[in-house]
């Protein structure tokens, strides 16, 4: 959903001056209204992308449709396959081939798993049955290397959606609708980080109670 940066602000100040415990996060005075609203405007980018780096895959979907060439390693339809990720790439969300069983197991290659798929044994990597995803840097740019092919020439990207980087452009934002509660609470904690009025100790006090701790 698209939100205006001047929605996003109001909401942010809403949140600051009514916080659980009817204390306001920080006391809002007229005098410092444009600073405020400035330094709550410069956190949006960067709240948006903590928040859609961490949420489930359930409330990041459908994402934007990944259209790209793959690329074979071995021959064409066999063995393992590279798929280009776009400049505004933050995170994989779906991928599966046309002769996958099921969705690809994502991971990044900091992962343990990451090792097995240059196995030579096709039970160990990535197939059909347990197909494997990994997000990965090349000297070309960020791919997904998908683990792995034997459907032969043919073989296609079905389906693939990844999270693109938010960025605000006229004025305007977007992310999950399900999201904007979250992303506005980090909003505002990263502002109050800013102006000195949150704690390490106060952020881990919200965070046992808000997850009942």
């Amino acid at each position: 959903m698209l939100y205006s940066v001047r929605q996003i602000v109001s909401d942010t100040r809403v949140m600051l001056d009514h916080n659980a415990d009817e204390r306001p996060l920080i006391r809002i005075d007229d005098p410092y209204t444009l600073t405020l609203d400035q330094l709550i405007a410069s956190k949006i980018e960067t709240a948006a992308r903590q928040v859609l780096e961490e949420a489930p895959p359930h409330s990041l979907a459908p994402g934007k449709p990944l259209r790209a060439s793959l690329a074979w390693v071995e021959r064409p339809g066999w063995g393992m396959a590279v798929l280009p990720l776009p400049d505004d790439f933050l995170r994989l969300l779906h991928v599966r081939l046309s002769d996958w069983r099921r969705p690809a197991r994502i991971i990044t290659d900091t992962h343990p798993d990451y090792r097995w798929q240059a196995s030579p044994f096709a039970g160990v990597r990535g197939n059909p049955d347990r197909p494997v995803a990994v997000v990965t840097q090349r000297p070309t740019g960020l791919v997904a290397e998908l683990y792995s092919s034997t459907g032969g020439v043919g073989v296609t990207v079905e389906q693939a959606q990844y999270v693109a980087v938010p960025l605000i452009a006229n004025g305007h934002i977007e992310w999950p609708q399900l999201l904007h509660y979250d992303i506005v609470s980090r909003i505002a904690l990263l502002t109050c980080r800013s102006l000195g009025t949150v704690t390490q100790a106060d952020e881990s006090q919200n965070y046992r109670r808000n997850n009942n701790i």
